[in-house]
């Protein structure tokens, strides 16, 4: 029966990245809207690397819902 262990840690594990990954996704948020008090220059570079770590983020965890085979009913429309 290691075969229903193993699924079942594969799916608490696929809910830990997942967990992670929206937290992460909080932080650089709330980093974006912090930046918004630096001089504009270092802003609009810190708020473009966000960007496309938010954008990593956001596709990891399509990723994983898609491999996991489930809509997310925590996303909500337009995340």
């Amino acid at each position: 029966m290691e075969g229903g262990c193993g699924l079942r840690d594969d799916g608490q594990m696929a809910e830990s990245q997942l967990a992670e990954l929206r937290n992460m996704r909080v932080l650089l948020e709330e980093a974006r809207v912090l930046a918004r008090n630096l001089a504009y220059h270092r802003r609009a570079r810190l708020e473009a690397v966000l960007g496309q770590a938010l954008d990593e983020v956001d596709r990891q965890i399509e990723e994983l819902r898609s491999a996991r085979g489930e809509d997310d009913p925590e996303e909500g429309p337009g995340r």
